[in-house]
C-alpha cells in the first residue's frame, strides 16, 4: 500500500504488516508522480516534460526500497516519454503516453505485455501492434488488459479463461485483438469506457446505461469508470 502526501512524501507500507507501520520516503523531487502497484510491487512514475522514468519502490520478496539516491531502482522507458496513464494487474503494468502509445513491462506468460508469450521484462516495452492507433484508456484485470481508442473501439488481449476478451478470442491473446461489436452485440455506436474487474471487461456504449460485461467476476471493478 501506497500513499502519496504533501511535500514529495510517500507513506509504505506491506499488506503483510499486520501492526501496520508505515514507512516514510522522501521522493526528494519536485517532478509530478504518479503511482501504480501490482499485487506485488509499487512503483513511482516521475514526469518532467516530455520525459519519465519508473522507480521501484516495494518488491514483495524485498520489502521497502530507500529512494533516496538509490539509482539501481530507476527504469528508463526506451525513448523520452510523458506518461499519461498507467494501469496493473497482478504481476503487469500498462502505461500510456500522451500520444497514445501504449508499453508494458512485468510478467507476461499469459500474453498480458500485449508482446508475445514472454516470461518477465523488467523494462517497459513498447506495444507496437497498436502503432499508428491512438489510445486513450488502458485497463488492467488480474491477467489481461482492455485498450480504449479514440475513435470508440476497444482493444483486449491477455488471459481469456472466464471470456473477458471477448468472444471468439483464444485461451490466450498474446497481442491486442479488437473487439467486435456485432459478435458482442454492442450495435454500431462507439464505445465511451471501459473497465476490468479481476476476471471480466466492461463496456460503456451510452452514459447512464449499464455496461456490456465480458466475462464473469462479482468482486467490485479494479478500475472505475470516469466519463466526462
Amino acid at each position: 500500500m501506497a500513499i502519496l502526501m504533501k511535500h514529495e512524501k510517500l507513506a509504505v507500507r506491506r499488506l503483510d504488516d499486520f501492526e501496520g507501520n508505515l514507512t516514510f520516503l522522501d521522493l526528494h523531487t519536485d517532478l509530478d508522480v504518479l503511482l501504480v502497484a501490482t499485487s506485488r510491487e509499487i512503483y513511482a512514475v516521475e514526469r518532467s516534460g516530455t520525459s519519465s522514468e519508473i522507480v521501484k519502490i516495494l518488491v514483495d520478496s524485498v520489502g521497502i526500497s530507500p529512494k533516496k539516491n538509490n539509482l539501481a531502482n530507476k527504469i528508463q522507458f526506451p525513448w523520452p516519454v510523458r506518461i499519461v496513464e498507467a494501469a496493473a494487474g497482478h504481476d503487469f503494468l500498462i502505461f500510456r503516453d500522451t500520444t497514445g502509445n501504449l508499453f508494458s513491462m512485468g510478467t507476461g506468460t499469459r500474453g498480458e505485455l500485449g508482446v508475445g508469450l514472454i516470461r518477465r521484462v523488467d523494462e517497459p516495452v513498447h506495444i507496437e501492434q497498436l502503432v499508428g492507433i491512438r489510445i486513450k484508456k488502458v485497463a488492467c484485470g488480474g491477467w489481461h488488459t482492455v485498450a480504449l481508442t479514440e475513435g470508440g473501439d476497444a482493444y483486449t488481449w491477455g488471459w481469456n479463461r472466464y471470456g473477458q476478451l471477448g468472444k471468439d478470442k483464444g485461451s490466450t491473446e498474446v497481442y491486442p485483438v479488437l473487439i467486435d461489436p456485432e459478435e458482442e452485440k454492442f450495435g454500431e455506436e462507439n464505445i465511451l469506457d471501459v473497465a476490468c474487474t479481476e476476471h471480466n471487461t466492461q463496456i460503456v456504449i451510452k452514459t447512464g446505461h449499464a455496461p456490456f460485461v465480458l466475462g464473469t467476476n462479482p468482486t467490485p471493478p479494479i478500475n472505475e469508470f470516469h466519463l466526462d
